[in-house]
């Protein structure tokens, strides 16, 4: 049976969640200016590294929804208690499998941006899967506050 604790540990990696998908939308803002431009090699080695912080902003999203599974996959009941009532486990489910998608193409998309023919196009795929990631951990954070 999982305990209070172990579902509080939940809600703290989807702060976590959140705080790298902040860190994402920065490092998004930054990546901006290198879309349309012609890079230098000193600009690509920039771009590299705001890419690579990048990936591993995704990869700790990836771990902190691997982490919240784990504990989920303790849970017997169709409804768990929270504060605000019953939440749907299998709901919680789905949108963490969403959110792991979601970062997954994120993370695959920031791999391709610098050696891509269309830098624009992979932005903006990039941007697309940031904000389903926001928008499915706004989901989630909402049902479960």
């Amino acid at each position: 049976m999982v305990i209070s604790q172990e579902l509080d540990s939940i809600f703290a990696k989807e702060r976590d969640v959140s705080t790298h998908l902040k860190d994402i939308g920065v490092l998004l803002l930054d990546i901006s200016d290198s879309v349309k431009a012609k890079l230098s090699e000193k600009d690509v080695e920039e771009v590299k590294g705001l890419v690579s912080t990048f990936v591993m902003n995704c990869d700790a999203i990836t771990d902190d929804i691997a982490a919240a599974e784990a504990v989920l996959k303790k849970v017997r009941k169709k409804n768990i208690q929270l504060c605000r009532g019953p939440v749907n486990v299998a709901e919680i489910k789905t949108h963490l499998k969403a959110l792991h998608d979601a970062a997954k193409r994120l993370k695959g998309n920031a791999r391709q941006f610098i050696e891509a023919r269309d830098r624009e196009m992979v932005f903006q795929e990039m941007n697309k899967d940031y904000t389903e990631l926001l928008g499915t951990l706004t989901e989630l954070m909402t049902e479960t506050s």
